[in-house]
């Protein structure tokens, strides 16, 4: 029984002999960066970050300035994500690439992939050229461009008004000689009964 309880222990010692230094050769690999890449992108484009291939790839990670943002392990089939942002993405199919959408000043920092011991600095820089080529302008052609505007604002109001007018009087004059022609026979009428009563006033009085 002795015998057996000594072969347990020992076991154990080596089990955890074996978990230490694993964990320290891990430590040190994370520590060893290989590869160290300064990279500056523009605020708003789209950034992919491609890690190298190794034949430790089994247990894979991605860390942001020391942070675990995704990690698998393959031999138990554990995937884990600690994404800081919804525009960062990492594919468990594909898990050396590494995506940020629509990068932002927040996401500058180091971006680092194990076991390949790749590092990534962004720098994060505001689209300079499209202020710089507004600054080139002068400032009468700025004014121009504003003053043509407003004036052709105000042709078309104007042009809007004059049409709407137009319409209006043509629909007056169509009411109007619309009356005229419905009181055209009653007009008529009334003509003709005064000529007839003067023709037979002029009749009797002629006669006389």
């Amino acid at each position: 029984m002795e015998v057996f309880q000594n072969r347990v222990l020992h076991l154990n010692l080596c089990i955890l002999t074996l978990l230490t230094n694993a964990d320290y050769s891990k430590s040190n690999q994370e520590q060893r960066i290989r590869q160290h890449i300064n990279k500056t992108v523009i605020a708003g484009e789209t950034v992919t970050l491609h890690c190298n291939k190794t034949q430790f790839d089994d247990d894979f990670t991605w860390k942001m300035n020391k942070s675990v943002i995704f990690r698998q392990v393959s031999d138990i089939n554990i995937t884990k994500t600690n994404l800081s942002s919804n525009r960062i993405h990492v594919d468990p199919a594909a898990p050396r690439e590494l995506t940020i959408h629509q990068i932002q000043a927040s996401d500058a920092g180091n971006y680092s992939c194990y076991p390949a011991a790749m590092r990534w600095t962004l720098t994060i820089t505001e689209n300079t050229i499209r202020s710089a080529s507004l600054k080139q302008i002068p400032l009468y052609i700025i004014i121009i461009i504003s003053c043509s505007g407003v004036i052709m604002v105000c042709l078309i109001i104007t042009f809007s008004i004059c049409i709407h007018r137009s319409c209006k009087n043509n629909k007056q004059s169509h009411r109007e000689m619309g009356q005229d022609i419905s009181q055209a026979p009653a007009r008529r009428r009334i003509q003709t009964q005064n000529s007839q009563y003067f023709e037979r006033y002029n009749s009797v009085y002629g006669q006389l």
